[in-house]
């Protein structure tokens, strides 16, 4: 088992960080320390546990890393030995990091006034695509995608939706739909995934609703088999099974009521 002592800058814990030498030897200590996903999750916990000496983590046992490509991290499994007031609580966490996910809703009618979505039947872009954990060869999502070490999350947005669906967005054209917070976390109890949500509303004719449907997206290198889906908003709910679409139908009704303010 290999080791290192780490040293939280303003809790100043000490946490042993332990990875067996069999992942070690493909995945060094020192380029797992540098993994965005675990230096973010390690400043949360220094933020937390700061000043309140209820919560300790002494130790964090590495189960498995996944690389995306040769010195490129992608998911971590861990087990941390953690206490709140000596109680000692579950530790498993699968650590991917942030993403993000995008609500594109294409207009038809120019100055069609907003409405919530019940009542809205402009049409709202899908992605299809095999799923193995679900498992759903055929899984309508909205556009989505992780953010890597470089990208903002509004940046990363309109990339997914150009990389997913071949549509052009401006970050700057992207409504933020989590404005009081950083994000959702859709399985708080095992992950650390946190889910920034946009919006964009898109003005298209019929002739380019035709030609979105059906049309091939994604990166296929990346293994992204990708076909898109139109849905009349008002019926999203009933054509996914995706939390994500369900969660950003809420907050979007949401922002939607606070424009009619």
């Amino acid at each position: 088992m290999d080791s290192v002592t780490l040293t939280l800058h303003r809790s100043r814990a000490r946490i042993q960080l332990e990875c067996p030498r069999e992942l070690a030897a493909q995945t060094p200590l020192a380029r797992l320390q540098r993994f965005p996903a675990l230096v973010q999750w390690l400043d949360r916990l220094d933020r937390q546990t700061h000043g309140d000496p209820r919560v300790q983590i002494s130790r964090i046992q590495i189960q498995s890393i996944d690389e995306f490509a040769p010195g490129q991290i992608g998911f971590v499994k861990f087990a941390a030995h953690a206490t709140v007031q000596n109680t000692r609580i579950p530790g498993i966490v699968f650590l991917r990091g942030p993403s993000v996910a995008m609500l594109v809703v294409l207009r038809t009618q120019a100055d069609q006034p907003r409405t919530t979505s019940a009542h809205d039947r402009d049409f709202v872009l899908l992605t299809e695509q095999p799923r193995v954990a679900a498992p759903d060869f055929a899984a309508a999502e909205l556009p989505a995608g992780m953010l890597d070490a470089s990208s903002e999350f509004a940046g990363a947005a309109a990339r997914e939706i150009r990389e997913e669906t071949g549509l052009v967005v401006a970050p700057a054209e992207l409504i933020d739909l989590n404005p009081h917070h950083a994000g959702l976390f859709p399985s708080i109890g095992a992950c650390d995934e946190r889910i920034r949500f946009y919006a964009c509303e898109k003005r298209v004719s019929e002739e380019q609703l035709d030609a979105l449907r059906g049309r091939l997206g994604g990166l296929r290198d990346h293994g992204e088999l990708i076909t898109l889906r139109l849905v009349r908003l008002c019926d999203l709910w009933k054509h996914t099974r995706d939390m994500k679409a369900v969660a950003a139908l809420y907050l979007w009704d949401r922002w939607v009521q606070s424009q009619q303010l």
